[in-house]
């Protein structure tokens, strides 16, 4: 005979934590933004697609769906061919010997031809403000694609301001390391060990 339990009898590492809901939200987001950024950016890298890609894929399809719009099915394939050239173009790179690191979601040349003094990171900010207003002008005729491609604003700006604060954290860590290997160097010197 098994003991009875409750529904308080939960064991750590039950249920979506928060870092993991975090990081479902941030999957998501990436998954959305490529079907965005796909069209505004270049040089992307080797693994910048991959699974991601694949849930767009569906994410695209399961929006045109929903949503009854036989356009996000022409959207679907003008997708997929941009990706199929930015598959070339990243091969094409690699024969140049262009190195380019295999997880980068591509380089924002669209909004840095706009905008010529930003920087990298400020570029990616305006494809967000760029999503914003395509998808405003195009939600005129086709609301769901409108849509769709206005959400990137949400997308995008939330997977770069993640890129942003996660960078900013590894730069800490590394200043860190840094500021305890010269203590430690500093404690070796004087034979305090």
């Amino acid at each position: 005979m098994q003991p009875h339990s409750s529904r308080n009898d939960t064991q750590p590492g039950d249920g979506l934590t928060l870092r993991g809901s975090f990081n479902l939200l941030h999957f998501l987001a990436l998954v959305h933004a490529l079907g965005c950024i796909v069209f505004l950016r270049r040089d992307f890298g080797r693994e910048a697609f991959g699974l991601h890609g694949l849930f767009t894929i569906v994410l695209i399809l399961a929006w045109g769906s929903v949503t009854n719009c036989y356009a996000m099915f022409i959207f679907f394939l003008l997708w997929l061919a941009t990706v199929v050239c930015q598959r070339i173009k990243q091969f094409i790179n690699w024969r140049r010997g262009l190195l380019v690191h295999s997880h980068y979601i591509g380089d924002p040349w669209i909004a840095r031809r706009l905008f010529p003094r930003m920087s990298e990171a400020n570029a990616k900010g305006a494809e967000a403000f760029l999503c914003l207003a395509i998808g405003g002008v195009i939600g005129q005729f086709i609301p769901p694609l409108g849509a769709f491609i206005g959400l990137g604003f949400v997308s995008i700006m939330f997977v770069e301001a993640v890129m942003i604060e996660t960078t900013r954290r590894r730069l800490q860590a590394m200043r860190d390391a840094e500021l305890e290997q010269r203590y430690l160097a500093e404690m070796y010197r004087r034979g305090k060990f």
